[in-house]
């Protein structure tokens, strides 16, 4: 008996061991989890959204802040300046569980606002300060995740329009001359929402200015310019000046679709443009001339976006020979399919019609910067002929020039044809500004250059070096 209660005593020190064995193992286990759920050693990273070099009175400080680990647990951003401090914002993100808060990732956007906190201009220091939910945060001690050093600048540049006569009709557009300030690093002309940059380098006087301002076709007459310059801290100035812009109304035109023309335009263009065929062809038609009109837009603006900074033209331009006028700039179109108004669109240039397939020439002295398929235009030509000004050549048969390669007025682009959304042979030819689309007949007719552009480039003494592009 006493061997048996000696096993049985053997066998319960045994399980008791075991158990043992197994709860510190838990333990353990479960001591190691909650040192990885709760002692992240990295701290959260941060990034600027944009570089901070200067900050001006709208100034923000934008950051983007991360912690994958535990989350965020909290975030202040402080300026120093003249030896003050400044707490700017301050935030906590609240915890989710136990283990971390759902603030994984934030971008902050603080406003300097210095006139409220009495900041004034000169050096100053941009902290950014940040925690996480580690248990380690209380030993790590407090320093700054970002330090900058940045420039208070409280003073916008100054702007003045030097030419006095500026007259325009709505969807055309005219020349300025003006002054800006050394510090103005943007400067141009709005228009509603609309921009328009001007050029440095033009004048000896390298504070002198020039450029184009269009009134485009889809704003009121209505609508005031304003000289506009902006330093690097973002202070921005507006001014207006004396601009007429005359009102007008445009064509409005009912334009039929038949079956026999989707079938044939529809596939042809999807398929050019590499989109997915469509069964319905008035879907497939609302596609295109919706969704690919739009799309080639923004790549004329991208083609568009910089120009030389000096005149390329040579007088007034060239219209198309023998050409006669199908639609002009402006035109309201209605499309109507099966007895109903499926969609109205605004054409953007003059279509000018000739025989089939005559050669297409430059309007002036330029440089090809676009030679291809271009989504509703067709195989496409398009032109720059400095200080922003481009012409474009659409629905070409054969493209004969390449890209950067620079013509004269007269030499032929290619030929006419019907490739993109045209239902017969013609030439689409559009004058833009920066890729706003603006009314070509004033570039027909050489007294209005002399007038409104090259007798305000003679205001001042040019530049004899080669003028650079401006902001």
């Amino acid at each position: 008996m006493r061997g048996g209660r000696g096993r049985i005593g053997g066998q319960r020190g045994s399980l008791g061991r075991g158990l043992g064995a197994v709860l510190t193992v838990v333990v353990l286990g479960g001591l190691g989890f909650v040192a990885w759920s709760k002692l992240e050693w990295h701290r959260p990273t941060c990034e600027l959204v944009h570089p901070l070099d200067a900050l001006g009175l709208a100034g923000t400080i934008d950051v983007r802040l991360r912690d994958s680990g535990t989350g965020l647990s909290s975030s202040r951003v402080e300026i120093e300046s003249g030896g003050t401090r400044t707490v700017l914002a301050s935030a906590q993100y609240p915890a989710a569980s136990w283990r971390r808060s759902d603030t994984l990732e934030t971008t902050l956007s603080v406003p300097l606002r210095p006139l409220e906190h009495k900041i004034g201009e000169g050096p100053a220091t941009v902290r950014l300060f940040a925690d996480d939910y580690s248990w380690l945060r209380w030993f790590r001690g407090e320093r700054p995740l970002l330090e900058q050093v940045v420039t208070v600048d409280l003073t916008p540049p100054t702007v003045e329009v030097l030419s006095q006569q500026h007259n325009l009709r709505l969807g055309g557009l005219d020349f300025f001359v003006y002054r800006a300030s050394a510090d103005a690093v943007r400067s141009g002309v709005a228009v509603g929402p609309y921009f328009f940059a001007g050029t440095a380098g033009l004048f000896a006087d390298s504070a002198i200015r020039a450029g184009f301002f269009a009134v485009p076709q889809d704003l009121d007459a209505r609508a005031v310019p304003k000289a506009v310059a902006e330093d690097a801290a973002g202070n921005r100035r507006e001014m207006t000046f004396h601009a007429v812009v005359k009102p007008r109304r445009f064509a409005e035109r009912t334009l039929e679709l038949d079956d026999a023309f989707l079938a044939r335009k529809v596939p042809e263009i999807l398929a050019a443009s590499g989109l997915a065929p469509e069964a319905d062809l008035a879907a497939g038609y609302l596609l295109v001339n919706r969704t690919l009109r739009k799309a080639s837009e923004e790549r004329i603006r991208e083609v568009t976006r910089t120009s030389a900074p000096a005149p390329l033209w040579d007088g007034p331009f060239l219209r198309q020979p023998n050409s006669a006028p199908l639609a002009g700039f402006g035109d309201r179109r209605s499309y109507r399919y099966q007895g109903k108004i499926i969609d109205a669109q605004t054409h953007l240039g003059f279509d000018l019609a000739s025989l089939r397939q005559s050669p297409v020439v430059a309007a002036s002295a330029g440089k090809v910067v676009f030679a291809g398929y271009l989504g509703i235009y067709g195989d496409t030509v398009i032109l720059d002929h400095g200080l922003g000004i481009f012409s474009l050549y659409g629905h070409l048969s054969a493209v004969t020039v390449t890209v950067g390669q620079a013509v004269a007025r007269g030499d032929t682009l290619g030929r006419t044809g019907e490739t993109g959304l045209a239902a017969g042979d013609h030439l689409h030819f559009s004058i833009m500004l920066y890729g706003v689309h603006v009314d070509p007949i004033a570039w027909w007719d050489g007294k209005w250059i002399r007038d409104h552009v090259t007798a305000k480039l003679e205001l001042f003494p040019r530049a004899t070096v080669t003028a650079q592009q401006g902001g």
